[in-house]
This record gives C-alpha cells, structure tokens and sequence, in this order.
C-alpha cells in the first residue's frame, strides 16, 4: 500500500519531464512502410514526438541514400503530415521569427533552423535549436512571430 504514492510521484514526475524535453518515440510499422515507398533506402530512422500547427505529430529523421538526413512528419493514424526544409543558414529565418527568439530567450544563438509548411492551409513554422544561457531549447515559431510550442532539447 505505501508503494503507491511513489508510484504515483514516479509517473507524476515521467510526465512532467516528457513536457520539458523532447520525447523519443517508436517508429511504427507503417510509418516505416510510408518512408521506405519514398526513400527506399532510407536507414536510421529515430522518431520524436513534436508539435507544429497546435498537433502531437512523430518526427521521423532518416537518412537517404546519399547519406543526407532527412525529416518527415506523421501524424498519430501513421498518415504523411508534410517535411521539414532544414535551412543551410540558421540566420535565413524571418526577423519576426528571430524577434520572438531574442524577446524569450535574450542572448541566444540559433544553432539550426527548420521549416516546416503546413499542408492543411496557409501558414509556416520555424522549428528552431536555440542556444541560451539557460541551456539548448527546441523552439516553434510560427511565420507571425509567435512561439507555438518551447522544450528543452
């Protein structure tokens, strides 16, 4: 019976820190089937869990057949949600993008950058590494300069 609240504090606190950090995530069979018919000979695949355009979406990093990584989004049925464009400069993103970096998180450097489209209508997001003194954060910036989801990375 005492074993409970621990149990309960241990899940409390799993919890708690799958908010602050991003969470790895298993690639599904199918998943897998949907970037294997596109890259067939995509290796490495990781998943984690991310959020773009307000949903819960599994990033899948892989690498093709030349060896570049590559990014692709699913959602949670297993369905192509859209990619991530990794920006060659970090310094391309939009400066309303780079204004809402430095407003919360004042001295910071982005590290990478990423855009990502969003298939269903209009709209972009920034998915941003960001070195700050308070640590490395993954940040998303939507294209009018608001901050739509923030985890430590």
């Amino acid at each position: 019976m005492r074993k409970f609240p621990i149990v309960m504090l241990t899940v409390a606190l799993s919890a708690a820190l799958g908010q602050a950090f991003a969470e790895e995530a298993p690639v599904s069979d199918k998943v897998r089937t949907s970037v294997l018919k596109r890259h067939p000979q995509a290796t490495d695949m990781v998943g984690t869990m991310e959020t773009h355009f307000g949903q819960q979406l599994l990033e899948v990093s892989f690498k093709d057949a030349e060896g570049q990584v590559l990014h692709e989004l699913f959602r949670a049925n297993g369905a192509l949600f859209t990619g991530e464009l990794v920006l060659e400069n970090p310094q391309q993103v939009p400066p309303m993008v780079t204004d809402a970096v430095k407003a919360n998180f004042p001295d910071a450097r982005i590290e990478k950058a990423e855009l990502v489209v969003n298939p269903n209508g209009v709209g972009e997001e920034y998915e941003l590494i960001v070195s700050a003194p308070s640590g490395k954060w993954r940040v998303a910036v939507n294209d009018k300069g608001a901050i739509t989801s923030k985890e430590r990375h």
